[in-house]
């Protein structure tokens, strides 16, 4: 499997959320399940989530996860 970058990752968790695979206010997988599903660095994911959050698509609790914003 080729790794994913950031770019790709984010590209394909805002699709995923846009077809609402994850729905509004659902919680996001973690970044180790996200990491293993893209075949790609945990910070790598972490750049993805950041660029989601920057967008609004999503928002981080801490302690809780990441979830899609409503």
């Amino acid at each position: 499997m080729i790794p994913h970058t950031a770019a790709q990752i984010e590209a394909d968790l805002a699709r995923r959320i846009g077809q609402r695979e994850f729905a509004p206010g659902a919680r996001l997988p973690s970044y180790a399940a996200l990491s293993a599903e893209y075949g790609s660095a945990r910070r790598t994911v972490a750049r993805a989530i950041d660029a989601l959050k920057a967008r609004g698509l999503v928002v981080g609790v801490v302690g809780s996860g990441v979830y899609v914003a409503e």
